[in-house]
C-alpha cells in the first residue's frame, strides 16, 4: 500500500470529530506509554494498550486513530515534558551564570535518561525505521529532531551573547556538535550499561566545548 496515500479511517463507524485531548485520553496515553517503554514500537499494540487502560479496544478510536497515532502523542508527551525539565531554567546573566547553565544541561540529560533510558533508545529504533512506519511518524521525527537543534542554538547563542563563546563561533554546527555526540554517548551507554558512566561522559564533553568554543582574548 502507497504510504503517501488517504489513511483510512476505522471501519467500526463514522468518523469523529477532531477534538481537545481530556483525561481519559491522558489516561490512554500514559497506558501506551508504558507499553511502549516495556514491548517497543512493533510489540505495542492496540489490544495490548486498550487491556492496560481498560477499555474497549473499540473505544480506543474515539481518541486515538491508529498505534501512529498513540506513538506521536507519547513522543510529544515525553519530549515537551524533557524540554521543560533541561532548559525550563535557563536564566543566566553573566558568563560564570551562564557556564553552570551549560554544564546543567549535559548533567539533566543524563539525569533523564538514566531516569527513562527507553525514551532516546525508542525514537533512534523508529528514527530508523520511520520510513517503513509511515509519513506521520517520520514527520515527527523530524519535528523533534529540529526542535532539540532549535533548543541547542538557543543556549550556543545566549553564550555567545554573554560573553563566553566566540562570536564567530558557527551557532548550527555547534548545535550539531551537541546532538551528535549526545547521540553517541548514549549508544554507548545502552550497549555497555553502568560500566559507561553517561553522566560523566557528558559532563567531560560539555567541559570540551566550553574550552573549544571559549571567547578567545
Amino acid at each position: 500500500m502507497n504510504a503517501l496515500a488517504p489513511k483510512k479511517l476505522p471501519s467500526h463507524g463514522a468518523p469523529h470529530p477532531t477534538r481537545a485531548r481530556g483525561s481519559l485520553d491522558n489516561v490512554l496515553i500514559e497506558a501506551a506509554m508504558d507499553l511502549f517503554a516495556a514491548y517497543g514500537y512493533r510489540g505495542t499494540s492496540l489490544a495490548k494498550i486498550a487491556r492496560a487502560a481498560g477499555v474497549t479496544k473499540g473505544a480506543l478510536y474515539w481518541h486515538f486513530t491508529d498505534k501512529e497515532d498513540f506513538f506521536i502523542a507519547v513522543a510529544e508527551k515525553v519530549l515537551a515534558e524533557w524540554g521543560k525539565s533541561i532548559y525550563g531554567g535557563s536564566s543566566a546573566t553573566n558568563k560564570a551564570e551562564y557556564t553552570n547553565e551549560f554544564l546543567e544541561v549535559f548533567a539533566k540529560t543524563a539525569a533523564l535518561n538514566q531516569t527513562s533510558p527507553w525514551v532516546t533508545r525508542l525514537l533512534l529504533i523508529v528514527s530508523l525505521e520511520s520510513h517503513k512506519i509511515g509519513p506521520r511518524v517520520l514527520r515527527m521525527i523530524r519535528k523533534q529532531n529540529l526542535r532539540g537543534f532549535t533548543h541547542y542554538e538557543a543556549l550556543i547563542q545566549r553564550g555567545i551573547d554573554l560573553g563566553a563563546f566566540d562570536p564567530k563561533l558557527d551557532v548550527k554546527w555547534a548545535a550539531t556538535q551537541i546532538y551528535s555526540t549526545y547521540l553517541g554517548l548514549a549508544n554507548l551507554w545502552y550497549l555497555h550499561g553502568e560500566r559507561f558512566n553517561l553522566r560523566r561522559s557528558l559532563e567531560r564533553q560539555a567541559l570540551a566545548f566550553l574550552k573549544q568554543w571559549s571567547k578567545r582574548p
